[in-house]
């Protein structure tokens, strides 16, 4: 008897034995190793949610391509077979995530790869990238491609984050009626960027898990607007071939989840550790563990960045000092409002500059792996948009970052001594500071301020967790925890104490719940 044979087959209408806005991949996993469903089942569900919600209903605009349901089925219906024969290629086999269309997945997917930029519309990638491969080569199921910010957000000013002229306007499930057209460039009613696909997808429940990648901030922002559990990974901890980056000085990438347990089992598959699961380490003890909190109101994002809300403001501040005492109360030791350097604005200069000077050679390594492209370098993308300008250039924004690309060129001389003094200053006298003098072994936050670029010039790893939804507009927001360079371990051990102890059951987007709830009446 096979599993399919196990499987009762649905009648109808008859819903799938899961929700699909809340379920994780691990409990897809449970209810597959349980024969309560199917890859097959699990993956029409998806694609019907995708179907619903993408380009309508909710008009989310999370998705830029979905692999062709053939296909899907194919490899579903061939992991299933594999299931019942008892080979398991890991604990997530037979689940679906979804990728940031900025990393390269191979022609046999039938989907481009785009980075969200028109130039790149048809182009298709003649490989997967590392990281793909690893989850498709573990049974994974890649269903398609996510909308971001376009060229992961550097391409130049104006729009609002997680637009893109491939994917248009990402919409947060968690914010009624979109973008508010008044709002700032990375206001509450935004998604956060660059991996806003990614983000807003797995919480309107298109995937249980999806691949983002980050600069400064591209999965932390978008992940504290959808309430996800994600993992920015130490630098050079993952390879990160195959992705679109800005500068190898701080590009990473990692895993955006509705658990920890999600977290740690990608983290399985994308960084190893022999004889070790990272499950291992979702312990949920803060026995011991030392906790540093910057003070929300100090690291508060620009106001041309996101626009002040005084009841936000107040609701902010109450919940993050209740979870602080919650923390206390769980075991750990915590010291509240540590100091750390702010990040300057010569900070800022020599890291633009630093990165303008990769950017174009970053560039071209990512289109070098496209065909049926129109641009493979730099001066021909930025050379097309001009060409294209009605449609590359809406009214409002530009592609500066990209000129920038194209006119700054630090001497080796010079890139050496911009990389060596932001390490210096946003690490030892930042970071490293706070975590000697105050003694703790972490630092947590708010991850919309400049915090985010102080833990990316680092290079160490950063986590998020949910926390809230504002009063004022739904928009969901979370914590950042910072950690030592390869101390992911210990990231995870706080996220599951924090889903056990400060937020036990995160809260799906009402509007969906609410459509959900309908169409069963």
């Amino acid at each position: 008897m096979d599993i399919l044979s196990k499987v009762t087959p649905r009648q109808g209408n008859s819903p799938v034995p899961f929700d699909i806005l809340t379920a994780t991949a691990s409990e897809l996993r449970v209810l597959l190793d349980q024969h309560k469903t199917t890859s097959v089942e699990i993956v029409k569900a998806y694609l019907a949610q995708i179907s619903k919600h993408n380009k309508s209903g909710a008009h989310l605009n999370c998705v830029n391509s979905v692999v062709p349901e053939k296909i899907l089925l194919d490899v579903a219906s061939e992991l299933d077979r594999e299931r019942a024969k008892g080979h398991l290629r890991s604990p997530n086999h037979g689940t679906p995530f979804l990728v940031k269309d900025s990393i390269w997945t191979a022609a046999s997917f039938s989907v481009t790869t785009t980075a969200g930029t028109y130039a790149l519309k048809d182009a298709v990638a003649r490989e997967n990238a590392d990281v793909v491969r690893a989850l498709v080569n573990a049974g994974m199921i890649m269903l398609g491609k996510t909308n971001l910010s376009e060229m992961a957000g550097m391409k130049g000013v104006g729009g609002f984050a997680g637009c893109s002229v491939v994917g248009g306007q990402t919409q947060t499930p968690y914010v009624r009626g979109g973008v508010d057209p008044t709002d700032t460039w990375l206001g509450l009613s935004t998604p956060g960027g660059s991996s806003s696909g990614s983000a807003a997808s797995v919480a309107a429940g298109m995937a249980p898990v999806a691949l983002g990648t980050e600069t400064d901030g591209s999965i932390l922002v978008p992940s504290d607007r959808a309430s996800l559990y994600s993992l920015k990974l130490t630098l050079g901890k993952a390879p990160t071939r195959g992705a679109l980056g800005y500068t190898p000085f701080t590009d990473t990438l990692g895993p955006m989840t509705k658990s920890p347990e999600d977290v740690a089992i990608l983290l399985d598959l994308l960084t190893p550790i022999k004889g070790k699961s990272h499950r291992d380490f979702l312990t949920k003890s803060l026995a011991g563990i030392r906790i540093g909190f910057l003070d929300p109101a100090v690291w508060a994002p620009t106001a041309d960045a996101v626009r002040p809300d005084a009841d936000f403001t107040a609701q902010i501040n109450e919940e993050v000092a209740a979870a602080v005492d919650a923390i206390e109360k769980a075991g750990a030791q915590v010291k509240r409002n540590v100091t750390l350097r702010r990040f300057s604005n010569e900070d800022d200069k020599m890291f633009s500059d630093l990165a303008s000077t990769d950017y174009a050679n970053e560039f071209a390594k990512f289109a070098g792996g496209l065909d049926h492209g129109s641009a493979k370098t730099m001066a021909e993308l930025v050379a097309f948009n001009n060409e294209h300008a009605s449609i590359c250039l809406p009214s409002g924004t530009d592609q500066r970052f990209l000129e920038d690309a194209l006119n700054i060129h630090l001497s080796d001389e010079k890139y050496e001594e911009y990389s060596q003094t932001l390490r210096r200053n946003n690490k030892e006298l930042g970071i490293d500071k706070v975590l000697r003098e105050y003694e703790v072994d972490v630092i947590m936050s708010i991850p919309m301020g400049r915090t985010a670029t102080i833990a990316a010039i680092s290079g160490y790893p950063v986590g998020t967790v949910p926390l809230g939804y504002a009063r004022f507009n739904g928009a969901a927001y979370g914590m950042s925890i910072i950690a030592p360079a390869n101390a992911e371990s210990l990231i995870l051990t706080i996220m599951s104490a924090w889903e056990s102890i400060v937020l036990p059951s995160r809260r799906p987007p009402p509007q969906l719940v609410e459509q959900n709830a309908s169409e069963k009446l």
